[in-house]
């Protein structure tokens, strides 16, 4: 195990490759033109069109259909098809860029993982069996291997709360996303003992609509209850200011181990019952919150649950609404505690927490540190706790209690890093970014002495980063800041996300806003859904070097090196196999090219994720068979050549390799792939036609829960008791 530090930030973004580039900006022409079209029906459709009028809540899943064509909108989008195949490239000559680009040519040749610390930003370059022994070693701590139904049966499951909810046709299946482990460097003797920390990425879908569930909850029980939930620095800050005779009083620290692992669905069943005081809560909606709580971890595609867990439920780290979870839990063990003790002086941010006490002694305060822990062992959590401080570091800030003052912190060795000022980011996160920290050091720095010596740490990390800025105080109750406020009123903006990069030489936002303003003039009757008030260019960002390390870590772990070599061609004579000996390829781009004896000659791009032996017989089922004779381009062409009297062959090749969908990487670069190809090829000698472009990706088609076949109902009942958990359901829907 090496250690490799590198000097930058990984957030630092490389120029990527020219495909790469097209592929994304294929990606967001097509997002933008299916969002535009969607606006265009509705409005079209509808005599008095309002975008203010509420939507039917679909909890932020957007629809799979493919958009009707919009007669009015086929010339916008034919230019902005010509944009993309006149896209023009520079080079570049910055040291930074040549510096990325050394380190990621080290890395793809490396035949070891990079492996990331958990609290520093170094990472060590380990085996690919030395990574597999330490991540199964973690996972068998805790976890053991699930029974080979209990997927089917949470997608099953979830099935059935998305047909309630309606949206069974645009949420996923649980991906299967791959377990990975961290390196806790920061141990004491960590050469000798490689302690590491176990991550589960795997999240339900479900746990989108859970969340937004939870917020309402949480937000109802906190100003119910009026207890000291901080959502950020400046909430704990706020409250510090308040306090009175500070020099008087002594803090108590506290922290709950582990917090989300350690929440039980006891726990769980408690809060929902206390928040019910405050708010509605349906039996709909616990039985979604409770379903998000299900939780897998995958290994080499292998299940895994929790030894000691039942009904599979955990509130992972990485859920979509973990923090929430956690948020109401919070508040449920803030209300008990606020039972004993003022509820001004005692707070909590997610599993922190600090509480404050005037003129106590010394024994009164550890008094009152047994009780409080006491409180949480009775519920199950266990703290650690400090009384009698005066100063505590809290969050990014330390809080004196002896000045009346607070000012920044970091831990130990944790000095900042920014990205490179010549990294590949869009131009306006560069220029914001130290006026950004200069802000945010001020609004964590009680005065201006207190901003003045905690500033060159942060001065000498952006000159680092190319930066030349000054870091200048600026009173955070300074009330003459001439700065324009942001009107709060929403609308409903449709925003174009090209990718950016330093070496493309075509202002792509200008040419979008050029173009909008041509085919949507005043006049024209799309112009009140299309101007530049309610359309508008953002950049988008590439994949940065973290991105690249994971996709190289991925490549390695997914090269099994299979002792059975697959077949490459299935055909009996294989001089004519129609792919030269790689019939069974699969996850290709292909091309076909026509010859007529005439000579006339057209050529056709197609994409196929099963092997191209399929796909050819398919394609000579619609040669051969006029009632397929319509299904693409290509066979319309060849029946035209074969009414025509003439003879034809056809010659065919392997273009292109790419992944299909994949519900971890939410991205088809198959089809990406195929629609960039069409772009960049001459239109002169091309049947695919241009309304292929905007089109439905059918590689995701089998990932949605829609595609779930719906079970008998004696296998639902069975799926509910062992999946759900009865007793708590029962109770909790029994509380009014």
């Amino acid at each position: 195990m090496e250690r490799v530090s590198f000097n930058y930030s990984l957030k630092n973004i490389p120029t990527p490759p020219v495909n790469a580039y097209k592929k994304r900006l294929v990606e967001k022409v097509e997002s933008v033109v299916k969002r535009m079209r969607w606006k265009a029906f509705y409005f079209l459709k509808e005599e008095n069109y309002d975008d203010d009028l509420p939507k039917e809540e679909k909890f932020g899943f957007k629809t799979r259909r493919c958009p009707p064509q919009i007669s009015d909108m086929i010339p916008f989008e034919d230019d902005m098809l010509k944009m993309i195949e006149g896209i023009t490239f520079r080079k570049s000559n910055d040291n930074f860029q040549k510096l990325l680009s050394a380190d990621i040519k080290r890395i793809k040749q490396s035949d070891k993982m990079f492996v990331p610390a958990d609290k520093t930003q170094n990472y060590y370059q380990v085996s690919k069996d030395q990574y597999e022994k330490l991540l199964k070693e973690n996972i068998t701590k805790t976890y053991k291997k699930a029974s080979p139904n209990t997927y089917d049966e949470i997608n099953m499951d979830a099935k059935r709360i998305s047909s309630d909810l309606d949206l069974d046709d645009r949420m996923e299946t649980m991906a299967k996303r791959e377990a990975f482990i961290t390196l806790k460097d920061h141990k004491d003797n960590f050469a000798n003992n490689t302690t590491c920390r176990l991550i589960n990425p795997t999240k339900s879908e479900m746990g989108r609509v859970s969340k937004k569930i939870l917020d309402r909850i949480n937000s109802k029980v906190r100003s119910s209850t009026g207890v000291n939930q901080w959502k950020n620095t400046a909430s704990v800050i706020d409250w510090f200011t308040k306090l009175p005779n500070k020099s008087d009083c002594t803090f108590i620290l506290f922290d709950i181990v582990n917090f989300y692992p350690s929440i039980t669905e006891a726990i769980l069943h408690d809060a929902l019952i206390f928040a019910k005081q405050f708010t509605d809560i349906s039996d709909q909606d616990i039985d979604i919150i409770l379903h998000a709580r299900k939780s897998l971890l995958f290994n080499d595609s292998i299940p895994w649950v929790k030894r000691d867990n039942k009904n599979l439920f955990d509130v992972t780290m990485g859920s979509y609404d973990g923090a929430e979870v956690c948020e109401l839990v919070g508040a449920y063990v803030l209300s008990i505690i606020t039972t004993h003790y003022s509820k001004d002086h005692v707070g909590l941010y997610r599993d922190d927490g600090l509480a404050i006490f005037h003129k106590i002694s010394g024994n009164k305060a550890e008094k009152i540190k047994k009780h409080i822990a006491k409180i949480f062992k009775d519920l199950g959590l266990k703290i650690t706790i400090e009384a009698n401080l005066k100063v505590v570091d809290y969050l990014d800030i330390t809080l004196d209690l002896n000045s009346g003052k607070y000012y920044p912190y970091r831990k130990p060795n944790d000095n900042p890093v920014y990205i490179n000022s010549r990294s590949n980011h869009p131009p306006v996160i560069i220029k914001h970014l130290p006026a950004a920290i200069n802000r945010r050091l001020c609004d964590i720095s009680y005065d201006k002495y207190v901003f003045q010596k905690a500033a060159p740490l942060y001065a000498d990390a952006l000159k680092t980063s190319g930066y030349n800025e000054e870091l200048v105080y600026k009173d955070r109750t300074d009330t003459t800041d001439t700065t324009k406020k942001r009107r709060n009123r929403q609308r409903n903006i449709i925003w174009f996300n090209p990718p950016f990069n330093h070496n493309v030489s075509t202002n792509v936002g200008r040419i979008f806003l050029k173009l909008l303003e041509r085919h949507f003039p005043k006049e024209h009757k799309l112009h009140k859904i299309f101007n530049k008030g309610n359309v508008k260019v953002s950049y988008s960002c590439m994949g940065n070097m973290g991105s690249i390390i994971k996709a190289h870590n991925n490549k390695i772990l997914n090269n099994k090196n299979d002792l059975i070599k697959r077949e490459t061609c299935n055909c009996q004579d294989k001089p004519i196999c129609p792919l030269n000996g790689k019939c069974q390829s699969n996850n290709i781009v292909y091309r076909a090219q026509v010859k007529v004896n005439n000579g006339d000659g057209k050529s056709y791009i197609g994409s196929t994720e099963n092997s191209f032996k399929t796909r050819y017989n398919n394609h000579k089922c619609s040669f051969n068979n006029l009632k397929y004779g319509k299904r693409t381009e290509l066979s319309k062409y060849i029946w035209k050549t074969k009414e025509s009297g003439h003879q034809y062959s056809i010659d065919w090749d392997i273009i292109a390799h790419a992944d299909a969908y994949s519900n971890t990487t939410k991205r088809c670069n198959l089809c990406l792939t195929e629609k960039m190809l069409i772009i960049s090829s001459s239109k002169f000698n091309l049947l695919n036609k241009r309304s292929e472009l905007i089109s439905k990706c059918r590689h995701e088609n089998k990932f949605m829960l829609s595609s779930i076949h719906v079970a008998s109902p004696r296998a639902l009942s069975s799926i509910s008791d062992s999946t759900v958990s009865s007793n708590s359901c029962s109770s909790l829907n029994s509380v009014t």
